[in-house]
Parts: C-alpha cells; structure tokens; sequence
C-alpha cells in the first residue's frame, strides 16, 4: 500500500514539475511576444490619414519653404516664387503617412547627419495633427535614409523609394516643377515657333470659333486639327529629365546666346511661357532648353530633355496642315479636259446613265472594272499629296506640265494646273493662282503616271484614239 502512495506522490511531483516548466516556458514566449510587439510598434513611425493633410513645412541648410493645399493644389506660400511639383508633394503625404523604419541606431546624430546645421526637417500638418521627421545622412548604398521622428528618441534607418532616396530629398530642384508649361489641354491660346530669328510657324486659337488657324497666308489649306491637339498633348505632360541652372546669367553656356530655336506658348489667361532651346550640334540625343514666364528672362530655369521628346521645336505649318488634297469628286462634274504632252483628252460625264462620252464613243461606267479604270485614272491627278508649302514665292504660271479642266453642271470651272518646279517637283495652279504648295511630279512619270492609267482605261473600255 505504502508503494502504491509513493507512487501517486511521485507522478504528482512530476506534473507539477511539468507544470512549472510549461508556465515558465509560456511566461517567456508572452515576455518575447510583447517584446517583439514593443519593437514593432516602436519601428512604426507614423499612421495617419494622408488625404487629411493640407501643409508641409521644409527646413534645411538652403533654406526654408511652406507649401499650403489651395483648391486641391500644392501653393508655395512662403520661401520662394516657384510652382512646386505637385506629384512630389503628393508623394511625400502618402509616403510619410504610413513610414515605417528598417532598424534603429546608437551613436551621436551628428555621425548620422542629423545635427541641426545638416539635417532637412519636414512637418507634415492636417486634420489638427502635425507629424514632424528629420532626415540626415542617406546611407553609403543609398537604401535607406537616417532619421529621427518628433515623440521619440531613437534614430532610424528608413528604405528609399527610389535611387538616391529622393523621397527625402528637400532641395530646391526636386520641389519645383518639372513640367515644360504649367498650362492644361485647354488653357493654350497660341504657340509660335521661332528659327533663325524668323517666325516659321504661328498657331492661333480662336475662342469665338473654337478653331486653331495658321495665318492668312495658309487660309486656303486645311488644318489638321489632330497634329495640333497631339502637339498640345507632349508639351502639357512633358516633364524634365533634369533641371539644371537656375537663374542662368551665361547664355553661351548651353548655346542659348545663339538658339536652335524658341517656341513662345501663351495661354489663355494673357501669360506666356518661353522655350529656348540652345545648340544641338553637338548632341543629337538631349536637349537643353531655357525656360521662364512672361518677361522674365533673369528668372529662368535651364532642363534637360531628350531630343525627341521636344521635336516640335522643328514644326513648320505643313506639320499641321492635310496634306492629302482631293480635286472635285468624280460625280460632282458634268466635264472633264485633261492636257499634257501636248495631248487633250475631253471628258462628258452622264452621272444619271452612268457613263461618259470621249471623242464620240460610250465608256459604261455602270461596268465595274470600267468604273475602277477610269476612277483609277481619274484619282492619279485628282488626288495628291503636299510635299511642301512655300507662300513666300510667286512661281509664273508658264508652260505647265498638265492642265485638269473641271466644269460643274452650272457652268462653273476649276482649272488645275502643275509647272516645273525642278527636283522632280511641281508648283500648284489652281485658277490661274500659285497655291503655295509644292508636289511631287510622280502623276506624270512612271506606273502610276496619267498616262499609264489611260492605257488601263483605254483597254477595259476599249476606246480607240
């Protein structure tokens, strides 16, 4: 019996030997659970709504700047004159509204960059909460920032958003704003563009009749509305690859002392925006623009851009002008008299009967492959192409290469007609009047000539000469 009782009493021990341990061994995971909690807890920076924040306050070694949320834009209301980047600013809201640390340090703040002649302060405001960090040194593999928060004591490495770290960064350049014009889509009343000192191309956008136009000269040409729109569309988004010189006093310095080119873009508000890019012979891949407001040439801003990126510096009208022109359409006319080679080819067209009369015999035009003759025929000098547009001469209208005779059932006429302009080109005549446009010659040489087509015509009608 006495056997049996030490027995119980031994198990007992036992237990409550086990017992103690698991306590002992719970108590210590609990300790490191809450230590590992404490450490969490202690690494989160800061939590806090970024939508609610509506002023950020910059401090550092250059200088101090306050920017303010008016009507849902970051102002620069204090420490300089300058449109702030409003991605940046945007950035940093949402960035710093969770930041969480990586690790923490020991040591003096001014091993770290923090002491008070280095360190960038940024107090972040809204919602009657204010979150103040101070950034230092960024590390030598530039991963992460030092910083230290207002509330606590320790020092902190932070990740970097990008290369460099400048998420963190405070200077001047990263703050202001990186695009080439600060006008919208719709806020462009006129953009001129100057070479050689010379105006070569002046878009002009008219309220009254929602319309962009050239000057008079090119009144009779038809604006291609889209290249305007797509030129528009680049220079509203385009933001610089670097933004260099500020206040730039040395125009020889990026070739600005004799530009390639400058374009004035003004909005319609009544303020201008000038684009002076410097010389581009010695580097075809980036451009370095000088760029400043109204008057203000002592206040500029020299950026850095990739060349093609800024190819509207080189517009000219035809860049936004249809090139493709299309004569009377074949059923609008009742006639037709084409002459070149010293050759005259007369045309009666019946629209109703579909058919048409040359020199006595019936071509029907209600056959297919006779309508897809003659309409091929009558397309290769009715339809061309502009290669160049030159209103600043005045060609004579002498010994033209070909002549196209278009009469209305009214008994009105449009004459159209093509001189040698040398270089396998030809000047446009229209009425007696040099058009301003310039074409190739290619309707009156080769397959696609007039007179290959009229082969093709004569053998699908069958018309004898």
């Amino acid at each position: 019996m006495k056997k049996h009782i030490i027995a119980f009493l031994i198990l007992l021990i036992a237990a409550g030997v086990s017992v103690g341990v698991f306590l002992k061994v719970r108590d210590k995971k609990e300790k490191e659970t809450k230590q590992k909690e404490v450490e969490i807890a202690d690494l989160s920076l800061f939590s806090f709504d970024s939508s609610v924040i509506d002023k950020i306050e910059i401090k550092n070694p250059e200088g101090s700047y306050t920017a303010q949320l008016q009507d849902k834009k970051w102002v620069l209301t204090d420490g300089g004159d300058f449109v702030l980047d409003q991605d940046y600013m945007i950035l940093m809201c949402t960035y710093f509204s969770t930041l969480t640390a990586s690790d923490t340090h020991t040591g003096s703040p001014e091993s770290y960059g923090l002491d008070e002649a280095n360190a960038s302060t940024i107090t972040l405001s809204g919602g009657g909460q204010s979150y103040t960090i101070n950034i230092g040194n960024v590390s030598p593999t530039k991963e992460y920032y030092y910083v230290t928060v207002e509330g606590k004591s320790k020092i902190y490495s932070v990740a970097s958003v990008y290369d460099g770290g400048n998420n963190f960064s405070t200077e001047k350049m990263i703050l202001k704003s990186k695009h080439l014009v600060e006008y919208g889509d719709n806020d462009i009343s006129q953009i001129t563009i100057i070479r050689d000192g010379k105006i070569v191309c002046d878009l002009t956008y008219d309220e009254e009749s929602a319309k962009w136009s050239l000057p008079e000269e090119y009144s009779l040409f038809e604006l291609d509305v889209t290249a305007v729109t797509s030129m528009i569309n680049v220079m509203t988004r385009l933001e610089a690859e670097q933004m260099l010189d500020e206040d730039l006093t040395d125009m020889s310095k990026y070739g600005f002392d004799d530009p390639y080119a400058e374009v004035i873009v003004k909005g319609k508000d009544g303020t201008e925006r000038h684009i002076i890019a410097g010389d581009f012979s010695g580097d075809l891949n980036y451009a370095y623009l000088l760029v400043y407001n109204g008057d203000e040439k002592d206040k500029n801003q020299t950026e850095l851009y990739f060349r093609y990126d800024v190819d509207f510096i080189d517009s000219n009208p035809i860049d936004f002008i249809n090139t493709t022109v299309y004569n009377p359409s074949l059923y609008d006319i009742v006639a037709l008299n084409v002459e070149y080679n010293d050759q005259k080819y007369e045309f009666t067209l019946d629209q109703e009967q579909k058919k048409c009369t040359y020199k006595g015999q019936s071509i029907q035009l209600g056959i297919a492959n006779i309508l897809t003759a003659f309409t091929n025929y009558y397309n290769s000098f009715s339809i061309y192409v502009i290669e160049e547009i030159n209103t600043d001469i005045s060609p004579e209208l002498k010994d033209p290469l070909f002549t196209a005779e278009y009469i209305y059932d009214d008994g009105e006429k449009i004459v159209y007609q093509l001189v040698d302009a040398g270089n396998e080109q030809c000047y446009v005549f229209v009425n007696g009047e040099y058009t301003g446009e310039i074409i190739s010659d290619s309707c009156l040489i080769g397959n696609n000539s007039v007179d290959n087509y009229f082969d093709i015509l004569k053998s699908a009608a069958d018309i004898d000469e």
